[in-house]
């Protein structure tokens, strides 16, 4: 039977990992900022409910899910996460200012919160790839088990 000496310690944050954090964060806050728990007042004029959920999976859960998963150290999970939470707060605000999920136009607090995010998703598209491929050479760089 072999016996495996390398410890099992996890490895400090990198640099890029932290930066996405806090963007996951800020990411979080924001979202919650922007449900009628916040700043959104314009509930009783959705279209649909299926974009209520919509706003709860993007604003809130997979920031959420991003932090988790880079504090369990899933970086690939958080680095795609990151990427897919992009792709939809980029479509977001548009959306939004062009009166598709809300019959009435939004607030001006609901505005600015929404154009942050919109730097929020370029910083997630940005740093996102970018842990992703440092678990990657990550990998690549852990020592080898020695053949017996």
């Amino acid at each position: 039977m072999k016996k495996n000496n390398f410890k099992s310690i996890k490895a400090p944050l990198t640099s890029a990992m932290r930066i996405l954090a806090v963007l996951f964060s800020i990411g979080f806050i924001l979202g919650f900022l922007l449900t009628p728990l916040g700043v959104e007042t314009r509930s009783p004029e959705i279209r649909t409910l299926a974009f209520a959920g919509f706003f709860i999976i993007v604003g809130l859960l997979i920031p959420l899910a991003g932090l988790v998963s880079l504090w369990l150290r899933r970086t690939r999970f958080a680095g795609v996460l990151a990427v897919i939470g992009a792709a939809f707060m980029f479509l977001t605000p548009p959306a939004d200012q062009a009166l598709f999920f809300f019959t009435v136009s939004p607030p001006p607090a609901v505005t600015l919160g929404e154009f942050i995010l919109i730097f929020v998703g370029i910083g997630y598209m940005l740093y996102g790839p970018r842990v992703y491929a440092e678990k990657q050479t990550q990998d690549a760089n852990l020592p080898q088990e020695p053949n017996e």
